[in-house]
């Protein structure tokens, strides 16, 4: 049986040299020190080869974040590849996962939920997880589920990762994920953001993504102690601190603007504490929420880029930032290029392209994106952005996001940046909409702050201060929740698909109470 995640992640080391330092923490839960976390992936990993998964075989896992997907994670990466999904999907969404996947096993804890349901009828066996308060965090039994009734074709891989991609264009792609690739994942976002074993990470990203995991293994791979909760919630945020103490945790745009919310409303809790940063990562910067949130909070608001192809590309230091920007290359080569994959000078904007050794090889069994996004040694990231004369990024939008308005084009994110900086507005997302001469026109949806009020007739002149003409959004509409991919990327296709799906609106400058036209959704 290998034993990869533990000697990538130095796990077996860390279990003679610190034993009794804690790996891992839980909200209620006894933490688990590095001599019980190899401990329990020794154990785990024996009760994996009797329920039949084999070297290179794929084990999917269908739980919510905890400490228990992280050690099952790395259990199963030991023998061959995790894939944890969305516990969140429906049972058709399952079905065509686990398809895809070719996975030898399903890990969950509920035997009729909607993944137990779909795995089963795909002959797939299902290992029910166990663990209750008294467990210590991250350790578990497995029960195997009756067993399944046919063997099933199942895919084998060197990989020790597999993700979909979000998908906000086009359909999910299969990211494989080595463990050399995570190994420069890790070792690259603990030079940059200089953890240490003394370092506690508090764990608040879904873990199905990469933005969540990667932050996990890189605060393992260097000895520290990871703290796994069941994800942010604003009743517990202020406690977790306190009792836990963390100098560091990742964070996404919309949980940037919670945390501001309670950090502008306690900022005794965050003094006391010894946090040190904070690492934003999964959509573009905001500057000003940043920068509002590194003054409420205290503490550095570090900036970053990457994708589930890839991990961190770029990401801010303490000592290097640029307002606006995603930082700087944190050790993968990255360029801008023009259409004919020609490398642009420093200034000139274009698609991001990237290469260096935690880029995936390619997609699974999709040799059409694989021809379309690896060309010359490159991964063309489909993102647009400049580099300054110094190296540093800056993102603009997405390739296929660009609304193309009779001619003019337009990014939504620079729409997206101007109408969030209104004081009264805690979200916004540009979206293109039909137009019958033009071919596409902007529309925009924006969310109030708790007890502000704006009407669209005001937003749109705040826009016009501040972009072109062409720019401005030919209608706002107000909602509860913009929805968004769990790492906080806006769905641009589902907001116009509910924008004509809308019942027809008779005022333009209605009251900001009357004016939600178009019906909330949440991000999956």
């Amino acid at each position: 049986m290998t034993r990869r995640s533990q000697s990538v992640l130095a796990l077996e080391r860390h279990a003679i040299e610190r034993p009794v330092s804690v790996a891992l923490a839980a909200p209620g839960r006894p933490p688990l020190t590095y001599k019980e976390l190899g401990d329990t992936l020794r154990t785990t990993r024996r009760a994996l080869t009797d329920a039949g998964l084999r070297t290179g075989e794929i084990g999917a896992l269908v739980l919510p974040n905890g400490p228990e997907l992280i050690t099952a994670f790395l259990a199963i990466s030991g023998i061959g590849a995790g894939a944890p999904l969305n516990p969140a999907l429906t049972e058709d969404e399952y079905r065509f996962y686990l398809t895809r996947l070719g996975a030898r096993l399903l890990i969950t804890r509920e035997v009729s939920s909607p993944a137990a349901t779909a795995a089963r009828a795909l002959g797939m066996q299902v290992l029910r997880i166990h663990s209750t308060a008294d467990h210590t965090a991250g350790v578990f039994t497995l029960d195997r589920a009756e067993k399944a009734d046919w063997e099933i074709p199942v895919r084998t891989s060197d990989t020790a990762l597999l993700l979909f991609t979000s998908a906000t264009t086009g359909s999910p792609k299969l990211v494989p994920l080595t463990w050399g690739n995570l190994h420069a994942m890790a070792a690259r976002e603990t030079h940059v953001l200089q953890l240490t074993e003394s370092d506690r990470f508090l764990s608040l990203m879904p873990l199905f993504h990469l933005h969540g995991l990667a932050a996990v293994l890189a605060q393992l791979y260097c000895g520290g102690t990871v703290i796994s909760t069941p994800g942010f919630n604003p009743a517990s945020f202020l406690n977790w601190l306190d009792e836990f103490r963390p100098t560091w945790f990742s964070s996404s745009p919309p949980l940037n603007r919670a945390i501001l919310t309670l950090a502008r409303a306690h900022p005794e809790v965050f003094r006391r504490n010894p946090l040190r940063l904070i690492r934003s990562t999964g959509a573009a910067p905001e500057p000003e929420a940043l920068a509002w949130l590194e003054k409420a909070a205290g503490v550095p608001v570090l900036a970053g880029y990457g994708l589930s192809e890839t991990g961190g590309v770029t990401r801010e230091s303490p000592d290097a930032r640029k307002p606006g920007s995603a930082g700087r290359s944190s050790g993968l080569e990255v360029a801008i290029m023009d259409p004919l994959d020609h490398i642009l000078a420093a200034g000139l904007e274009g698609e991001i392209a990237v290469r260096g050794a935690s880029v995936t090889s390619g997609y699974l069994d999709d040799p059409e994106a694989n021809q379309a996004a690896f060309r010359d040694g490159w991964f063309h990231t489909g993102d647009i952005g400049r580099l300054d004369n110094e190296g540093f990024l800056f993102i603009t939008g997405r390739l296929r996001e660009i609304i193309n308005r009779g001619g003019e084009k337009i990014v939504p994110q620079e729409v997206d940046d101007v109408l969030a900086a209104h004081p009264a507005l805690a979200d916004a997302a540009a979206f293109a909409v039909a137009h019958g001469t033009l071919g596409e026109d902007l529309a925009a949806a924006v969310v109030l702050r708790s007890g502000a009020a704006a009407s669209e007739l005001e937003l749109r002149r705040f826009a016009a201060n501040r972009l072109a003409r062409f720019k401005v959004p030919r209608r706002i509409v107000f909602m509860d929740a913009i929805p968004r991919t769990a790492t906080g990327k806006a769905q641009r296709g589902l907001l116009a698909e509910q924008f004509r799906n809308r019942a027809p609106s008779h005022t333009v400058d209605t009251a900001v109470r009357t004016a939600r036209t178009v019906a909330p959704t949440g991000a999956t």
